[in-house]
């Protein structure tokens, strides 16, 4: 196995890891949101979770193409 190939395993787990990170955090901050009273804090913190839930979906496109790049890595 090449290092190269290593390397692309380690960065899958990784954005793996980030996905379920940042899908912790939306989830976070929607709760705190729908617990706010303030109107205008509350579209801040669900402006937050939203920019945590494309970070998340960012991550997994990272995953998925890595993933097919080290199948396709394997297959020479």
């Amino acid at each position: 196995m090449s290092k190269d190939f290593r390397q692309i395993e380690r960065e899958i787990a990784q954005a793996t890891r980030w996905v379920l990170k940042w899908r912790m955090l939306q989830k976070e901050a929607t709760e705190i949101a729908g617990a706010m009273g303030d109107p205008q804090a509350r579209r801040h913190m669900l402006f937050i979770a939203e920019a945590y839930r494309l970070l998340a979906e960012r991550a997994k496109e990272r995953s998925v193409h890595l993933a097919r790049l080290a199948s396709h890595m394997k297959k020479r």
